[in-house]
């Protein structure tokens, strides 16, 4: 284990300790896969229960989700009075279905916008829900080997994009509104493409091999 990496547990088990009685079994499990791709610096920056605030407010904005379900998006300003954690800029948190361009199209549009971006967190966690979509587990699996885990009947396990983007500081309440029916939108708009691609590339690769079977006749020379 690396001097950075003994930093990493040493300040993610004080989030876990600040939690107290509320403290769950899969809370380290969920710090330690929420942050494990910030650094450590980032971190060094955060109270624990300002660490601890942001993995909560995240799950709870994922506490229920059905895989094909439309993206959802929570934007606000967290303060220790009404959240109890802060973190001194607005706060856009986006749960998904995990899927390429989510990151890079949210930064994107918020570029468009002119809002500047402090902090990038973007976890892929493998999450076990139950029928009705509610969160069950996160686990402590790679993405790539989601494949592994076994679903118990009426249980879905899948691979989700959690997004945590910091951006200015905004306190008008219809700005906040705006901003997020736009990332609603980014995000829908990427869903679309995504899922579209796939049947693009099959009609692209039809064409092309209907055109080397049989090519289209040869235009005439102009005399």
């Amino acid at each position: 284990m690396t001097a950075s990496d003994r930093v990493r547990s040493r300040l993610l088990a004080a989030a876990a300790e600040a939690a107290g009685s509320d403290r769950t079994d899969d809370l380290d499990v969920l710090l330690e896969r929420y942050y494990r791709h910030v650094a450590v610096e980032d971190l060094l920056d955060r109270n624990p229960e300002d660490l601890l605030g942001a993995a909560l407010t995240h799950r709870d904005l994922a506490s229920r989700h059905h895989p094909g379900d439309a993206a959802a998006v929570r934007v606000f300003t967290p303060s220790v009075a009404e959240q109890k954690w802060s973190c001194g800029h607005t706060v856009v948190q986006a749960v998904t279905d995990d899927m390429p361009f989510l990151v890079d199209s949210v930064l994107a549009d918020l570029a468009r916008q002119d809002r500047r971006v402090y902090l990038v967190i973007h976890p892929q966690l493998v999450v076990r829900r139950g029928e009705d979509g509610s969160l069950l587990e996160v686990l402590d699996v790679d993405p790539e080997n989601v494949s592994d885990v076994e679903a118990a009947p009426g249980e879905v396990v899948d691979t989700e994009s959690w997004m945590h983007v910091e951006v200015d500081r905004e306190s008008d309440q219809q700005d906040l509104l705006a901003m997020g029916d736009r990332v609603r939108t980014v995000l829908g708009d990427v869903r679309a493409a995504v899922h579209d691609w796939p049947a693009m590339r099959g009609q692209i690769i039809a064409i092309a091999d209907e055109l080397d079977s049989t090519p289209p006749p040869a235009s005439p020379r102009p005399r």
